[in-house]
C-alpha cells in the first residue's frame, strides 16, 4: 500500500515567522543587553512555533480560548504588543495550521495617541478610519455593515462589522471576507481590540442583500464567541 505523504506546514507559519523576525531584529538594533534581548526573541519564536507556548500565552492574554478553537500564534513583542490568532481548523502534527471558515486575531497595544482616536471611533463611530491600520484594524468605512455593543458577563464591548481581507495581511491568499472588529473596553489607557473574521457567505451579494444571522455579524453569536474571552483580566 502506498504511504500517504506527510502533510506540510502551512505557508501562513513562514509568514508569522517573518513578521516576527522583523520585530526582532528591529528592536535587536536598539539593544543594550543583549542578554535580556536574545529570552525576549527565543520567546517571540516559540509562540509562534511551540504548540504549547502558543497555548500558554493565548491563554495569559485571552483568559480562556473559546470552544472549537485552536491557537495558531501568540507572542509580545517586547512588551509593546500583544498579539494571538486563533484558527478553527486543528493545528497540525508538524506544529502548522490552515485557515478555516473563521479566525480571531487579538491584539493589545501600549498606550499611545492613537489608542484615543481608535476608542472614539469604536464608541461613537466619529473619526478617520485611516488611522485604524497603524494599530493593525483593516476597517473602510464604505464597507461598514453594521455597529453596536454588547454587554457580556457584565463587560461592555463595542464592535464594528465590515467586508473585508480574509487571512494575513498583505498575503496573496486573501479573500473577501466579514470581519467584526471588537474594542474591549478594558480599564487604562491600552488598546484590546480583536478581529472576528470569516470567509464571506456570498461574496456576490450586496451587504444590503447578506443574511447576517449564524455569522460572525450575529450579535448573539458574538456574544456567544466572546463569553470566554476576558483580556481585561476581571
Amino acid at each position: 500500500m502506498e504511504q500517504a505523504a506527510p502533510k506540510q506546514r502551512s505557508p501562513w507559519v513562514y509568514v508569522l515567522l517573518g513578521c516576527g523576525g522583523f520585530a526582532a531584529l528591529t528592536c535587536l538594533g536598539m539593544a543594550i543587553f543583549f542578554g535580556v534581548v536574545a529570552k525576549k526573541t527565543s520567546d517571540m519564536v516559540a509562540g509562534v512555533t511551540d504548540p504549547k507556548t502558543r497555548e500558554e500565552n493565548a491563554k495569559k492574554m485571552l483568559g480562556q480560548i473559546p470552544p472549537g478553537y485552536y491557537p495558531a500564534m501568540s507572542m509580545s513583542v517586547f512588551g509593546l504588543v500583544d498579539t494571538a490568532i486563533l484558527t478553527d481548523t486543528p493545528i497540525l502534527p508538524d506544529g502548522g495550521f490552515e485557515l478555516g471558515q473563521r479566525m480571531f486575531t487579538y491584539l493589545r497595544v501600549m498606550a499611545n495617541e492613537e489608542n484615543k482616536k481608535t476608542k472614539t471611533f469604536f464608541t461613537t463611530g466619529e473619526g478617520d478610519v485611516n488611522h485604524l491600520r497603524s494599530n493593525g484594524i483593516a476597517i473602510d468605512a464604505r464597507d461598514v455593515i453594521k455597529r453596536g455593543n454588547l454587554t457580556v458577563d457584565g463587560r461592555r464591548m463595542y464592535y464594528v462589522v465590515a467586508r473585508g481581507s480574509f487571512g494575513m495581511a498583505n498575503n496573496s491568499g486573501t479573500e473577501e471576507g466579514l470581519n467584526a472588529s471588537v474594542l474591549f473596553d478594558c480599564a487604562g489607557d491600552q488598546l484590546h481590540v480583536g478581529v472576528w473574521s470569516m470567509r464571506d457567505p456570498a461574496p456576490e451579494k450586496a451587504a444590503s442583500e447578506l443574511e447576517l444571522t449564524g455569522t460572525v455579524a450575529d450579535e448573539a453569536e458574538l456574544a456567544k464567541f466572546l463569553k470566554p474571552i476576558n483580556p481585561c483580566g476581571h
